[in-house]
């Protein structure tokens, strides 16, 4: 899949929203760029963010807001590019049954390997050594019992494996599982006796829904994928599961199928027009469903869906996404979140005192997220059983995402592992401002943009995330922080077709990548001279994916305006990357379609030929 930096392993999609491309390695510079007269970064910085959602005309489109001027002079900075690029990749959290260990993922061994540590510190064990990458783990409710994926050599085809704190015996829960599919964990059941998955063993093009006795190394099929069907969620004691239908890019439906009748299934959804409904979680008694939709405006609202009399209520609504709703496994807490121009916005819930939880504030200017979706699209909370702790990850500009654990008994918060290497340590990371940038229709961009120190005027560089439908959030990025460092003005915009700025945003590229989008880039650079001080012929697009395309669609159809275009793992034919999806992405093919084109139809083939760079 394209992805961004902060997604470095694919995952099967929750919803049209969720697809990213994925392709092989290409790296393309059509000219080079000096470096700069370097500058150290600045202090840390509290996150900012516009007070209203963006992607509307600015109040005067010929006067763009101003942006952010670079600071006064300094030297050189003395940390090189791989320095940056040593941070470790910290993520994940799970909490033993006895609250004693946690386990998380580190490449601190250089490979995406399981450790575990003691809750209130110590040094950490490495209990896997992977020749791939582990993706989802979950310790057991009830033992000391490990699930986690691991797939070969990094292909993406993860398979199930138990084992224990330890890491002792591992063993494949589909030991005969045919090469080229794969096996997603979904949930422990409550008494640790049995786990639920996803697999393809069936059929390539459908995820099945299994579940597997641990005891008694039996497996049963619950329900089997068909169509544009594709599971999301189930029910404390397994009894029911959400099912949904993608329609386009813009529409789906949920339904609800019981166990005990697997072949029939009940809409949740009815609705008129196109809207998106995003399955959350059930509720602990099994008789209501929570899922985010953008049925009733622009923005996803939470809500509550009887699954007896269908009506829904409303739990958290705001003038941006509200993307997570989640209750805890005793159902005391309700864990909601909302995506503040990039920024999360959590808030947690005591359901039964009826009040919010005051959580302590996140350190180093950051914003704390929870802990954590599974690789199969469903979600649980980082809650420990007795559900004294709370799991979280620590996002920010100024420093790489890691695990932290917040103590709600004690209010105080536990650092798992330290992502920055000791090169790093103390060394001043520059934090982002967030602009609107005016473009060619009236509608505005919404971007981050990030300055040096010193007079300039300075060369640049757009860095444009993977996607397409997806968006670049306030989170480090070790090569924005070298370019920084050396001088240079980095933007990181979120063009038509980004996701967090309203659905009408996210449609607009729909058939039109490379034209709209590239559009954004173009005025990108404009607003950057005239606002940033920056040399109009110094400036580079980049990116990868998505943002791979869009740096060779801007070297193919606007050669004159960029003095360097830098591709990775790019996209330079679209029709070839329609033909090459995964069979198990079957059940989104209405949003590929809609958004990338159809070969098979000849006003679709045509675009997808004048499109491709």
């Amino acid at each position: 899949m394209l992805r961004t930096s902060s997604c470095p392993l694919p995952r099967l999609p929750r919803s049209p929203r969720s697809l990213r491309l994925s392709t092989s390695l290409v790296l393309v510079s059509l000219a080079p760029l000096p470096l700069a007269a370097a500058g150290c970064g600045t202090p840390d910085l509290p996150i900012t963010s516009v007070s209203a959602p963006v992607g509307s005309a600015p109040a005067s489109a010929t006067q763009p807001p101003p942006a952010p001027r670079a600071r006064a002079e300094a030297p050189k900075a003395p940390i090189a590019l791989e320095e940056y690029f040593k941070t470790k990749r910290v993520s994940g959290l799970s909490f033993s049954h006895d609250e004693k260990r946690i386990a998380f993922i580190s490449d601190e061994g250089g490979r995406l390997d399981l450790y575990v540590r003691p809750l209130t510190g110590g040094p950490a064990t490495q209990i896997t050594k992977a020749q791939g990458f582990v993706h989802s783990f979950r310790f057991s409710p009830k033992d000391d019992r490990l699930a986690y994926e691991l797939d070969d050599g990094g292909d993406e085809l993860p398979r199930l494996y138990l084992t224990n704190a330890k890491g002792d015996a591992p063993a494949a829960v589909v030991p005969d599982l045919p090469k080229g599919r794969r096996t997603r964990f979904v949930e422990w059941s409550p008494d640790g006796t049995k786990l639920t998955y996803l697999s393809n063993a069936r059929d390539e093009r459908a995820m099945d829904l299994y579940e597997f006795d641990v005891t008694k190394k039996a497996t049963t099929v619950l329900w089997k994928a068909e169509g544009n069907l594709s599971f999301h969620a189930i029910s404390a004691d397994g009894k029911r599961f959400a099912i949904a239908e993608t329609k386009s890019d813009a529409d789906n439906n949920v339904y609800l199928v019981e166990r005990a009748s697997a072949d029939k299934k009940t809409l949740l959804t009815p609705h008129e027009g196109a809207a998106l409904h995003e399955v959350q979680a059930f509720a602990r008694d099994g008789q209501s469903l929570l899922i985010t939709s953008n049925a009733e405006g622009e923005f996803t609202t939470l809500v509550s869906l009887d699954l007896a009399t269908k009506k829904q209520k409303t739990l958290r609504k705001e003038n941006w996404d509200v993307e997570l709703g989640v209750p805890s496994a005793s159902g005391r807490y309700l864990v909601s979140a909302s995506n503040v121009d990039g920024v999360p916005k959590i808030v947690v819930n005591d359901v039964r005192a009826n009040k919010e939880v005051t959580l302590p504030p996140a350190p180093k200017g950051g914003a704390f997220s929870p802990w954590g979706a599974t690789r199969s699209g469903t979600w649980f909370l980082g809650f420990s059983r007795s559900e004294r702790y709370f799991a979280v990850n620590l996002l920010s500009d100024t420093t790489p995402a890691s695990p932290h654990v917040i103590d709600l008994k004690e209010r105080k918060i536990i650092a798992v592992a330290e992502p920055l290497p000791a090169s790093l340590a103390g060394h001043e990371m520059v934090a982002g401002t967030s602009v609107q940038i005016p473009s060619f229709d009236g509608r505005s961009v919404p971007a981050y943009l990030y300055a040096p120190k010193g007079a300039g005027p300075f060369p640049a560089v757009i860095d444009v995330h993977g996607g397409p439908t997806a968006q670049s959030r306030r989170t480090f990025s070790p090569m924005r922080q070298y370019l920084v460092s050396k001088g240079y003005v980095v933007l990181v915009p979120n063009v038509r077709g980004s996701t967090g700025y309203g659905k009408t945003w996210t449609q607009l590229d729909n058939l039109d990548l490379g034209g709209g989008p590239l559009k954004d880039i173009v005025a990108c650079k404009k607003y950057m001279v005239a606002k940033a001080n920056v040399a109009e012929g110094r400036v580079v697009v980049m990116g990868g994916s998505y943002g791979g395309y869009m740096a060779l669609a801007a070297a193919a159809f606007t050669p004159d305006e960029f003095v360097a275009n830098v591709d990775y793992f790019g996209v330079s034919d679209l029709k070839s990357l329609v033909e090459s999806f995964p069979p198990y992405w079957a059940s989104f093919a209405s949003y590929i379609y809609k958004k990338f084109g159809d070969p098979k139809n000849p006003e679709h083939a045509t675009y997808q030929h004048d499109r491709s760079p």
